[in-house]
């Protein structure tokens, strides 16, 4: 064969290998996931400490089941609000997001001492459940998200709905917002607009799993159009929980729950408009709620239940980066033997589903216990500094 005629032949494989990849989505190279975790960071032979070291925190209690009251919390979800930190979560009778489930709130000056909960939300007709989806700060004002589901939280009348406020005391009625199951609030991401990351319900979940939402409406309370993600292997998905935070080039990564055993994670470059196919990483994870964000130092934190054994939830970790891409370094946040008081759906032991966030030189981490009781651990911020 001469050169033309191995040029012509190069060239034909060249195209068709182009046509399969437009017409079934077969990537030409192998794709490298946008996160992982460096080897030998997680020792997953010892099952109760994963090899890591204790990080020192204090430790707030803002609510405990009682046997004569709503015996389930789940999804805290924190924010910094002027001088106060607020956490809300939810808050059932028995089991989880069981129809009358409520939202609670408290705040907090110094993240040590907490306001007895308050009740911000709950569905006036108790035919679903209201599930805690955190905030949004739009100077003065509160934005208060949580989810209503319509019986079942993946029910098509299932919506996030939200509440405003502008001392964080009185609140205004509730509007809906988009359709979707959403435990996390929008994050702030490159072009002045918010990304809202969580589930499809309905028909949707047929075509997909994650529902990735963009507004430029910095209150996010309206403007909410949809992003394109790959659905990539339905199978694999069942909640994905979606974590996204920002690196320091302006592309948007977010690691997905996943039935694998490990955390999947997509990438978007054009500020959440769009995005690549869900890729498998090496971070372990239990099948778990995780919490992502980055210090003041520039460092990044991914925090989750980094077990090799599905929903075990009894060691909660974080791990840092100073890129956003490769995590080198990880403690141990809790990992005390926890049991449950009360029986209910889906009740499981363990320190659960956190959410954190800066405040006052911490890192404040807030988890479910048991899916009874809500706490706050107050980690320095020199505890977690790239000097150590």
């Amino acid at each position: 064969m001469g050169p033309s005629h191995r040029f012509e032949a190069m060239t034909w494989r060249r195209c068709c290998a182009a046509a399969l990849f437009a017409c079934v989505g077969v990537p030409l190279l192998a794709q490298e996931p946008s996160l992982r975790v460096s080897p030998g960071v997680f020792d997953m032979s010892k099952t109760r400490t994963l090899g890591l070291k204790q990080l020192p925190s204090e430790v707030a209690v803002l609510y405990k089941a009682r046997k004569d009251s709503y015996q389930f919390c789940h999804h805290p979800n924190l924010v910094r609000y002027g001088k106060r930190l607020l956490c809300m979560w939810s808050n059932g009778k028995v089991g989880e997001d069981e129809a009358g489930q409520r939202i609670l709130f408290s705040a907090s000056e110094n993240g040590r001492d907490w306001s007895e909960p308050r009740v911000l939300a709950s569905d006036p007709l108790e035919r679903g459940a209201c599930v805690a989806a955190g905030w949004v700060v739009n100077g003065q004002q509160v934005v208060a998200m949580y989810t209503v589901t319509g019986g079942t939280n993946f029910d098509g009348a299932t919506a996030l709905w939200a509440r405003t406020s502008s001392d964080g005391k009185a609140w205004s009625s509730p509007q809906r917002l988009v359709p979707g199951f959403f435990i996390s609030a929008p994050i702030p991401v490159p072009g002045g607009g918010l990304l809202l990351a969580g589930e499809h319900v309905g028909s949707a979940r047929t075509k997909g799993r994650m529902a990735m939402y963009l507004t430029r409406k910095k209150n996010g309370l309206s403007g909410w159009t949809l992003a394109k993600i790959p659905p990539g292997d339905l199978s694999v998905f069942g909640y994905t929980e979606p974590a996204p935070f920002v690196l320091a080039n302006g592309r948007v990564v977010s690691p997905f729950r996943n039935y694998s055993g490990t955390l999947y994670v997509s990438h978007s470059d054009d500020g959440g408009k769009t995005w690549g196919l869900p890729l498998k990483t090496n971070f372990p994870d239990s099948l778990a709620r995780h919490a992502t964000g980055r210090l003041p130092d520039g460092q990044y934190f991914l925090i989750n239940n980094a077990s090799s054994k599905r929903l075990d939830r009894s060691i909660l970790t974080l791990a840092l980066s100073k890129d956003g891409r490769v995590f080198d370094r990880a403690w141990i946040v809790k990992n005390a033997p926890t049991t449950r008081r009360f029986d209910g759906k889906h009740k499981l032991d363990g320190w659960q589903y956190p959410h954190a966030v800066i405040f006052r030189d911490f890192l404040h981490v807030a988890y479910s216990i048991n899916k009874e009781d809500v706490g706050v651990a107050r980690i320095d911020l020199q505890a977690l500094s790239a000097r150590h």
